[in-house]
């Protein structure tokens, strides 16, 4: 069979090689060069990343790291050799700042009382206030007599004894984040080892993220069956809470990563520590969130850092883990738990010993009773000291972490709430009546501190302020301003001048009568200047206004410290319709206390940054209203009211004790009112109801009442009965006033300027006055003031 001819192989065409050459070859030389160009795109990309993650560490690390409240402190108490003191009441200020009671004072924070001797170990308090060191100091006060006779630091002698202020408030900014920042060096190092061995023991060591941490981390979980180590460094919950959202993303992670080395290569372990510290969510107080070991502590257990137990320390470490899954108050049972743990992990380091730790478990949580946290509430006095911030710095001063620093004094105001909420209940059942109201106000008038202030009965919060915001007419108060225009013009008018007291009719251009009356509805036809102050009569004060001018009158009232330029000049504001708020009436009053300095009064004395730095120091504005011899004058009326005049009540309300006060009551009962002092303190009162209707009392009856309540309460300091040598004691006939040089028949004595009783005469001789203006010229005078009266 024929063989079948081979097929010669198809020669490959020139276009199918051609093709294939021009296939690229893979080339290692030329895919690590691209990957080497990656790389290199990618450390500059993150080069630059860490660059702006370093600008975002330390602008918030080294600048404003936290919104932190800022913290309202009442006044510094500063004891010196012969101060008056009372140790009952300096034991009761020192338990409203979380000072123990102890038999013998070891720690700071605690004191220790006898009948003549208070021993105080002082925490530390802020320099600027310390007149001598700011560290923690044994301070002994020798109390004899009820003053200060010896002062002993650490058992040397000393000259001055400065205690710790009260923290009276935190205004919390708007993040709603509440803390207290704590140095390193003053929490206690148990506390600070047990936070250590329970969430990062390798924190001395590692650089900001440990390998080991999470490995060992997760094996404890294993072994445990459940979460019981967290495998974050604190650097890395540090920067998850300083810096971070809550969101469980892997780029979150990566953040957190290169943040904590960062934050490790730029600060040292301690800083980073303390931060953390400060930092660390530990609770809920209602909308505030609790930040930091040093507020924490005071949260659960309402007491400061340094003050607290093991089982406490632990309970706190404890609650890093969740706090909401461990709160003490609503998941006891998970505390306790959790709590117990720590305890065993302090144990097994040697942190606490074996009978420290056997008492620690056996404990209870130790919390407080309730939630509530350990500050003190006065909204009504806040307001002020909001107001005042506001007037006395720019609005990018008030700034986080601000320390305010005020008069306030925290026992005068508890007995200032005790007052209103007791003696208000009581006067409505005395006087059956419902819905009354009051407005009280306690100031230093040698200083101008508003030591304590109330407007209204105790709410809790901030409501309606009476002191600062009700207006109300203020009557009879407005007597003496009148009265010490008329003594400043001695050569006129003394306390002997005769004043008119009959009936009187004014009218108005528009053809209003006004017939004003005395209280009593009596006229005595004539009474000497003394009684009409000393009785608040109403007829001889409009006569001595009147003829003072209204203007003299309204003049006088300025300088005393009501707005320039607001009053309308009437006959009927010599009798007090003037509208004012109890916090305006007392700034008027204080003129009188000081026998005629006028002082402006204030709540907020100093004002420090978060470094110390004085934003803020008051300075006293005075100025000589009076003087030194009318000043004494109106002291000595005003004295002599409570003595005889219309608040000689207090004669046997606050017995043995020389006070100076002025009552006011206002048409229809709508407004009691008592302004007095001591030779401590001014204290405004005022009663009345919110819709303005009668209450059926006066201010003898109304406001004095509450005014001796809380006099009893605070203590009172009587005062002096003696007087300089530019005023001494004048004899003035009963009958038309005439001063005498001595003591003569049918005559008075009252205080009076010495220049006037050298000119008096002596007994037997009349001294030769000028006629009495007929009664046509003085109606006369008043037509060209108010025009002609009906009739005429």
């Amino acid at each position: 069979m024929p063989e079948k001819p081979k097929k010669k192989a198809s020669p490959k065409t020139p276009s199918s090689t051609s093709e294939k050459s021009k296939l690229p070859r893979f080339s290692w030389k030329k895919l690590f060069w691209l990957l080497f160009k990656l790389l290199f795109i990618g450390i500059v990309l993150i080069g630059f990343y860490c660059i702006y993650l370093d600008a975002k560490v330390r602008d918030k690390f080294e600048g404003q790291r936290w919104q932190v409240p800022i913290q309202v402190f009442s006044k510094t108490p500063v004891f010196y050799r012969n101060d008056i003191v009372s140790i009952k009441a300096l034991s009761k200020a020192l338990k409203l700042n979380n000072y123990q009671k102890v038999s013998n004072v070891e720690r700071p924070g605690e004191y220790a009382t006898s009948s003549r001797r208070i021993i105080i170990y002082r925490r530390q308090i802020e320099p600027s206030l310390a007149k001598i060191d700011d560290a923690p100091v044994k301070i002994t006060i020798d109390v004899i007599g009820g003053k200060v006779r010896e002062i002993y630091h650490d058992s040397q002698p000393a000259d001055v004894a400065v205690l710790e202020p009260v923290l009276i408030d935190r205004i919390v900014p708007k993040s709603n984040e509440d803390r207290v920042i704590t140095p390193l060096q003053e929490i206690p190092e148990q506390l600070i080892d047990t936070l250590l061995l329970v969430e990062d023991r390798d924190f001395y060591f590692h650089k900001g993220i440990s390998p080991l941490g999470i490995l060992r981390a997760l094996y404890a979980n294993v072994i445990a069956g459940r979460t019981v180590q967290g495998g974050s460094t604190l650097t890395q919950q540090l920067v998850k809470n300083m810096y971070l959202t809550r969101d469980k993303t892997l780029w979150r992670k990566v953040n957190e990563a290169l943040m904590s080395l960062i934050l490790e290569y730029r600060y040292s372990k301690d800083q980073l520590l303390e931060a953390y510290m400060n930092e660390v969510y530990l609770g809920q107080h209602y909308a505030n969130g609790i930040y930091g070991f040093g507020l924490a502590s005071d949260f659960y257990f309402g007491k400061s850092i340094n003050q607290l137990s093991a089982n406490q320390m632990a309970m706190l470490v404890a609650q890093v883990k969740g706090p909401s899954y461990y709160d003490p108050w609503r998941y006891p049972e998970r505390a306790l738990k959790r709590r117990n743990l720590v305890l065993k992990i302090m144990f097994q380091a040697h942190i606490i010993e074996q009978q420290e730790y056997q008492f620690a478990i056996n404990s209870a949580l130790s919390v407080r009773e309730n939630r509530r946290i350990s500050k003190q509430k006065y909204p009504d006095y806040l307001q002020l000291v909001k107001q005042e911030l506001r007037n006395v710095l720019p609005e990018d001063a008030l700034q986080s972490g601000i320390k305010v620093f005020t008069g306030f004094d925290v026992v005068s105001q508890q007995y200032l709430s005790q007052t209103l909420d007791t003696s208000l209940a009581k006067l409505e059942t005395e006087r059956n009546q419902k819905n009354l109201q009051a407005a009280m106000i306690v100031t230093d008038f040698r200083t101008g501190e508003i030591v304590a202030l109330s407007g209204g009965k105790s709410l809790g919060y901030a409501g309606f302020n009476r002191a600062l915001s009700a207006k109300r007419q203020i009557g009879s108060l407005i007597k003496p301003v009148i009265f010490a225009a008329a003594l400043e013009r001695y050569q006129q008018y003394h306390y002997g001048t005769m004043l008119a007291d009959k009936p009187l009719v004014l009218v108005s251009d528009s053809g209003q009568e006004w017939r004003p009356k005395n209280y009593d509805g009596k006229f005595r036809e004539k009474v000497s200047l003394f009684d009409a102050l000393i009785y608040s009569l109403n007829v001889p004060t409009v006569n001595l206004g009147m003829t003072l001018g209204l203007e003299n009158v309204a003049s006088a009232l300025y300088s005393f410290g009501y707005p320039e330029g607001e009053l309308e000049l009437r006959p009927s504001m010599l009798l007090g319709a003037i509208n004012m708020t109890p916090y305006d009436i007392n700034q008027v009053y204080v003129t009188f206390a000081t026998k005629g300095v006028y002082r402006q009064t204030y709540a907020v004395s100093q004002v420090l940054s978060q470094f110390g730095e004085t934003l803020y120091q008051h300075r006293a504005k005075e100025a000589v209203i009076l003087s030194s011899q009318a000043g004494q004058l109106i002291d000595y009326g005003l004295q002599s009211i409570a003595k005889k005049g219309s608040a000689r009540s207090l004669t046997w309300r606050l017995k043995n004790v020389n006070i100076g006060g002025k009552t006011g009551t206002t048409n229809d009962q709508r407004d009691t009112w008592f302004v007095g002092y001591d030779d401590r303190y001014l204290v405004t009162s005022w009663v009345g109801k919110d819709n303005n209707q009668p209450t059926s009392l006066t201010g003898s009856s109304g406001a004095l009442v509450l005014f001796s309540e809380f006099m009893k309460k605070v203590g009172t300091q009587s005062l002096s009965e003696q007087y300089h040598e530019d005023v001494t004691l004048g004899w003035f006939d009963d009958e038309d006033g005439t001063l005498y040089g001595q003591p003569c028949k049918n005559s008075t004595q009252h205080l009076v300027f010495s220049e006037s009783v050298a000119e008096g005469l002596t007994c037997g001789k009349r001294q030769q006055r000028a006629e009495e203006p007929k009664e046509k010229k003085k109606k006369s005078w008043f037509e060209r003031l108010f025009g002609k009266k009906n009739g005429e």
